[in-house]
């Protein structure tokens, strides 16, 4: 099953050019982005063909999910009109404990099997724009460069999404607390270099086993690393949109070691 998905998958990018990529010591990553037309979908989502077939479009993933990251696709989703996904640009999936999405789902369409974090898949991230990576260039976070965070956060208060102010209090809903956490942490990056993918990526125990900031032209950039499960909360929180995901891809299909570059 699992190398079916691979041949299918890669199938795709390379009919849409997407193997364009550049070497940097060993590791290759994908350069140019393209989509291979499947939707992000949540955690622990079957192969997409599987999950339009056994997603029911109940709506239950989504009513559980403690930061308001999945969506059901409107009419432009054709056949899958109604299917649960994500959009990461909008909000990105946090890798929430046990996986309540995965829980909610009465199909399977959501995989009862992926209840940890070594278990789920949902894709891989890909660097589509290095040049605007403000690390590169020394630059710091200002507030502006987050303020869409908070257009993002449906919980806040319209003086919390004006004044980008928020406290936590002792009666606030527990969804309510993990998103105002989040913009915590993310206040905490102004007036810094910017590492904000690496530094608030939601995989554990362990981020920079999934992305971290490697050395480049001066600055620093983000690096993708094996344990990305493309969650997409790099993707959101980025001030410059450097970063996408492609779904249900796998890190050995995108990034790969060059045996002609290892041995030039």
């Amino acid at each position: 099953m699992k190398e079916t998905k691979r041949r299918d998958f890669m199938k795709q990018i390379v009919g849409l050019g997407v193997l364009g990529i550049a070497g940097a010591g060993g590791i290759w990553a994908a350069k140019d982005f393209v989509s291979t037309g499947n939707k992000l979908r949540p955690p622990g989502a079957v192969e997409e063909k599987n999950f339009l077939a056994m997603c029911i479009k109940c709506g239950q993933c989504l009513q559980v999910c403690p930061y308001d990251a999945i969506k059901l696709e409107d009419v432009d989703g054709k056949a899958g009109v109604g299917t649960a996904y994500i959009a990461p640009l909008e909000r990105g999936c946090y890798l929430c404990e046990a996986f309540p999405c995965v829980l909610a789902c009465p199909t399977g369409a959501l995989d009862h099997e992926a209840n940890t974090i070594e278990k789920i898949h949902m894709g891989v991230a890909v660097v589509v724009n290095e040049s605007a990576c403000i690390a590169l260039r020394n630059e710091k976070v200002t507030e502006e460069m987050i303020a869409p965070i908070y257009e993002h956060t449906a919980v806040l208060t319209e003086e919390e999404r004006k004044t980008h102010k928020v406290v936590i209090r002792d009666d606030d809903p527990e969804k309510v607390k993990l998103q105002k956490t989040l913009l915590q942490r993310l206040d905490k990056n102004i007036g810094k270099i910017c590492t904000i993918c690496a530094d608030m990526c939601p995989y554990e125990p362990d981020p920079k086993q999934a992305i971290g900031m490697v050395a480049k032209g001066g600055g620093i950039v983000p690096e993708i690393r094996e344990a990305c499960v493309g969650c997409g909360a790099c993707v959101e929180l980025c001030p410059t949109k450097v970063l996408n995901i492609i779904p249900y891809a796998q890190y050995s299909d995108v990034y790969k070691r060059s045996k002609e570059n290892d041995n030039g």
